[in-house]
């Protein structure tokens, strides 16, 4: 099977400064694949670069085996985007503004009525003019857009930047359900508990280069944990054995016990 997202040798420099250099990468259908890392480690180069917003010093990248510098007409009819910092049309409504984006894909948005009752969206809110929306709302007018039109390939960028606890619950929900239907999400973050909780395989990027790519069940078993801990009242060591805990057994390593006097 072929991938969905080929990125091979993918080099990107601004001047001196190195934007992505020497990414490999392949992304099958239907899995969650999570982009992970700090502020300028390079995600959101190689999401332009994907998108064919920016062009590469070398390398290149295919999606659906097509060369997206020839075929980006085509391909893009099919890709759903959230990008990173997002800037909407303020002059807008919300309305107009879903129907001026589904224009590009010419598909039915048979997704917006779901997503705008699960984001809570009413009517009178997409009456009003975007620049009127808080930044929250501006995130979910976001996710919708690039969701609506039942895209075959998602692309986001750190999408749930400005959403709420109960809001990223709906966008992890939509995303498995996107995944149960075969789509193939490529999921830009800089939080680790995110993606643990919502992808397949994760590529860790720092720097500028990809320094590891692992399945999320073999993160988890390589990650080590340190907990402190401090107590009001003088207590030994030996009096905790670790032995069959739920706390050993998580991979938790505690690494300090400590007094400290209460004055």
């Amino acid at each position: 099977m072929e991938p969905i997202i080929t990125l091979s040798h993918l080099t990107k420099y601004y001047g001196k400064s190195r934007g992505i250099e020497d990414l490999n990468l392949k992304i099958n259908k239907g899995e969650i694949f999570g982009f992970l890392g700090p502020n300028g480690a390079g995600k959101s180069t190689t999401i332009r670069l994907m998108l064919n917003l920016l062009r590469p010093n070398s390398g290149g990248v295919k999606i659906f085996n097509k060369s997206v510098q020839k075929h980006y007409a085509k391909i893009f009819k099919a890709v759903g985007n959230v990008p990173g910092e997002l800037s909407l049309y303020e002059e807008l409504t919300g309305s107009y503004f879903l129907t001026y984006m589904n224009k590009f894909s010419h598909q039915e948005p048979k997704w917006r009525n779901r997503l705008l009752d699960a984001f809570h969206l009413s009517p009178s809110d997409l009456n009003i003019k975007i620049k009127q929306y808080s930044h929250g709302m501006k995130q979910k007018l976001g996710i919708i857009q690039a969701l609506q039109d039942d895209p075959e390939l998602i692309i986001m960028d750190e999408p749930s930047e400005g959403l709420d606890p109960m809001n990223k619950k709906v966008l992890y929900d939509f995303l498995q359900r996107f995944k149960d239907l075969g789509k193939t999400i490529f999921f830009s973050s800089h939080y680790l508990a995110e993606v643990e909780k919502i992808c397949d395989r994760v590529g860790l990027v720092r720097n500028g280069k990809l320094i590891a790519e692992e399945s999320i069940s073999s993160l988890k078993e390589k990650m080590v944990r340190r907990l402190d801990v401090r107590f009001a009242q003088p207590v030994l060591k030996d009096s905790f054995d670790l032995k069959n805990t739920m706390t050993a057994n998580a991979g938790w390593h505690l690494s300090c016990f400590c007094w400290t006097e209460q004055r």
